[in-house]
């Protein structure tokens, strides 16, 4: 099937996704605008988009992982530089945003990033932002009242449940690491067909040991899919998929749209009895990795 051409959006991948934004591009029927980009040698960021962009709807593609602060930096540079070009539109697709888990004040005097971050895009010129399964929804809906930026959250679960499904957890258990995403991932279960639940932490009063068990469920054998959307730590997801193995389950998928590991997580994973450990192309992966190209280009359809 040839794809739906959206003639009147300009692709412009911004240099922490260009691969992500040229198979967006693709998926509308369209080649990418590619921008100019370095790093000077004192750190800076130098950003040139092309000059024809008067009175044209743009769509900036740019994660903003790893290196957040100087991927938001060349982001925010190039709404601005779109918006001084007299754009009609400004679209940015942030597959990935930092600062995202700072959503609330734990102590006075401390920073609300993520909406700072989300000021700063809306003071650049941008219209509407594109997140991909952004930390707490609940958070987000919180903020949106103080933007005259229109902000979208899309999920990609069901990109990854589509994906798992067919490479060997057909009719798997899903399951939620905690009650904070049990909703999204009951609905994923009836994809998956083989019902769902979530994990309670249940602590041994004797040694102090934390324990991740899902009960009331007999898992004897049966393959688990584990849905959340940050892997960084491991910590989680490596308990999780040890309380699982304790309980009989049999194969094992730890399954994430972001992948963001930091030194060790990926031991703690496979040490822990991972079978499979899946991602997206948000940010770059080391894991087996879904594509968000396809979800991305069908919600801007829709814009």
């Amino acid at each position: 099937m040839n794809p739906i051409i959206l003639s009147d959006m300009i692709i412009i991948p911004g240099p922490a996704s260009s691969i992500l934004g040229e198979a967006i591009a693709h998926h509308l029927g369209q080649e990418p605008v590619f921008i100019s980009n370095r790093i000077f040698p004192d750190g800076e960021s130098y950003v040139k988009l092309p000059s024809d962009l008067k009175g044209e709807t743009v769509v900036l593609v740019q994660t903003t992982a790893p290196e957040p602060d100087r991927k938001i930096m060349q982001l925010l540079f190039m709404a601005r530089t779109a918006q001084d070009l007299g754009t009609k539109r400004i679209i940015v697709v942030l597959p990935y945003m930092a600062y995202a888990r700072q959503d609330k004040r734990f102590l006075k005097g401390e920073s609300l990033s993520f909406d700072i971050v989300l000021d700063l895009l809306e003071a650049a010129g941008v219209n509407d932002t594109i997140l991909i399964d952004v930390h707490s929804e609940e958070a987000l809906d919180a903020l949106k009242s103080k933007h005259r930026m229109r902000i979208h959250n899309i999920t990609a679960i069901f990109v990854l449940a589509e994906y798992v499904k067919k490479h060997g957890y057909d009719g798997a258990y899903s399951l939620s690491p905690d009650i904070g995403r049990k909703d999204i991932v009951e609905k994923v279960s009836m994809l998956m067909g083989g019902g769902f639940a979530f994990f309670e932490k249940v602590r041994d009063r004797y040694t102090g040991k934390t324990t991740m068990i899902v009960k009331d469920l007999d898992l004897k054998g049966r393959n688990v899919v584990i849905f959340d959307d940050i892997i960084s730590s491991g910590g989680t997801m490596a308990r999780a998929i040890e309380g699982l193995k304790e309980q009989g389950a049999g194969k094992v998928a730890a399954v994430c749209t972001h992948a963001l590991p930091v030194p060790g997580a990926n031991e703690k994973l496979k040490n822990a009895g991972a079978d499979r450990i899946v991602a997206t192309d948000t940010v770059e992966s080391i894991y087996e990795t879904v594509s968000v190209a396809g979800l991305i280009a069908d919600f801007l359809k829709t814009l």
